[in-house]
């Protein structure tokens, strides 16, 4: 295990460059107009929490970026291929320095802890199968489902730093979900007699992969009860959006976005799999809730 931590303020030229890495695309995030002191202990440590754990989760999508890269200059992709990732391994450094820097302004600096061990995410055999596969779990699920939180996110954030932060990350993660799709679709042509199978496979994972995504966006219940509840807490926002708002975003980006664009790319087996993921969690709820008032 090691701590996560930003960059000291030394006049290293590799700091400086990571200054100019981590400054936002689009417009200025003003640090120094935030006081820390015009907000409840609570909510302040409420919000450092958040954006200690999205620091971790940017710099587990760093590592991923950066070992993709690595592989698709391996299978002989296009120079276009790699400085597209390169971009985006830019933008995973900016977030996760940005989510760090926050931290600090709320007055909590935070040195979360990596696991090493998670974050080397590709296995060494059959390569082309295991980049196809990631691209369609991280980008097409994944970025796809972040940006659109991210995007209702940012709609409601009533606190200056925090709408210019969640700002800077939106304007990288809808690029990532657009570019992953585009990628998605080129590596799901037919490339050589292995690919029919390897289609199989990755079907196949499209139920886990699904699960896996709606336990790390907070679906505990049903549309239902997402679209029941607050999509946001009580109390100045930070950046975040409630337990039903996260699930409801992520029903909504499954059904608009993710589901009819694997189909589009040549994967129907995308249709039942999530019809079963929603099964799934409408009875997860009912026994959930079985005698008692209302949901807890």
């Amino acid at each position: 295990m090691y701590r996560l931590e930003r960059c000291s303020g030394d006049d290293l030229a590799l700091h400086r460059e990571h200054l100019a890495i981590a400054r936002p695309r689009q417009g200025e995030v003003h640090w120094e107009r935030f006081d820390p002191s015009g907000y409840p202990a609570e909510a302040l440590d409420a919000a450092a929490a958040l954006y200690a754990h999205r620091a971790v989760q940017e710099m587990h999508s760093l590592a991923l970026f950066t070992e993709l890269a690595a592989q698709l200059h391996l299978l002989g992709a296009p120079l276009d291929w790699s400085g597209a990732f390169a971009r985006m391994i830019a933008d995973e450094v900016r977030h996760t320095d940005l989510c760090l820097r926050m931290c600090e302004a709320l007055g909590r600096p935070a040195r979360p802890e990596i696991d090493p061990s998670q974050l080397h995410l590709l296995s060494a055999s059959s390569p082309r199968s295991h980049v196809r596969q990631t691209i369609v779990a991280a980008f097409c699920i994944g970025e796809t489902i972040s940006g659109r939180m991210f995007r209702r996110a940012l709609r409601a954030t009533d606190v200056p730093l925090a709408r210019e932060v969640v700002a800077a990350i939106v304007t990288d993660e809808t690029f990532h979900a657009e570019l992953g799709w585009e990628l998605g679709a080129l590596l799901m042509r037919r490339d050589g007699p292995a690919f029919d199978e390897e289609r199989r496979e990755l079907a196949a994972r499209l139920p886990f992969l699904f699960s896996h995504f709606a336990g790390l966006c907070q679906v505990t219940g049903d549309r239902a009860w997402a679209l029941g509840s607050p999509p946001v807490d009580e109390g100045p926002n930070f950046g975040t959006l409630s337990e039903a708002g996260y699930a409801k975003a992520f029903f909504d980006g499954m059904e608009e976005d993710v589901v009819p664009g694997l189909v589009a790319i040549g994967l129907p087996e995308a249709e039942p799999a999530y019809e079963a993921l929603v099964r799934s969690l409408a009875l997860r709820d009912e026994c959930h809730t079985e005698g008692t008032p209302e949901r807890a």
